[in-house]
């Protein structure tokens, strides 16, 4: 399965949207979410049409912060399970394969907002599924090794990103950039 998860950051412009219909041409994904799109309502849902996926549902942003899109073809099963402010539920079968679930998350940049994220995103809401994949932008780092100035870390900021790995039995799969 060929996926695509971009936290974009606007998806307003013509140059967004011609990037990313020249990434759907080039790699040909059979899953697409963009977080951050920073569009709502109608214009979001005219600028979700135009990108010809078989499939999509969307997150509204609250203002101009947050918001998922998530697109996919028939050539993957996808079930939505559920959807959050701050996240989707996916179930994901490929082929013959087992489904799995696929969490897709933009944690919310307010800390109490996000704490809630944390409490209500659970592997005991779909327990019958043999894997999970979360992942995306949780607006929370595990350490002072993945921020930019370290001097500003503060460790109680990252506890309940930690907590919450650790609870749900999770693994860092770590990052790039």
């Amino acid at each position: 399965m060929i996926c695509i998860i971009w936290n974009c950051q606007g998806a307003a412009s013509k140059a967004f949207r011609r990037t990313l219909k020249q990434f759907c041409r080039s790699y040909k994904p059979d899953l697409v979410c963009l977080f951050e799109p920073k569009v709502s309502g109608d214009q979001a849902n005219r600028i979700c049409i135009s990108f010809g996926f078989e499939e999509w549902v969307r997150v509204e942003a609250v203002g101009f912060s947050g918001g998922i899109w998530v697109f996919w073809n028939h050539t993957v099963e996808i079930q939505v399970i559920s959807t959050h402010p701050q996240f989707v539920n996916l179930q994901v079968k490929e082929g013959n394969g087992l489904p799995w679930v696929l969490s897709l998350v933009y944690g919310s940049p307010n800390i109490s907002l996000r704490r809630r994220l944390f409490s209500e995103l659970t592997s005991s809401s779909f327990s019958t599924q043999p894997c999970w994949l979360a992942c995306c932008d949780f607006n929370s780092v595990t350490s002072s090794d993945e921020v930019s100035n370290a001097a500003c870390f503060n460790s109680s900021r990252c506890a309940d990103f930690n907590n919450w790995i650790f609870r749900e039995g999770l693994i860092d799969l770590g990052f790039t950039g």
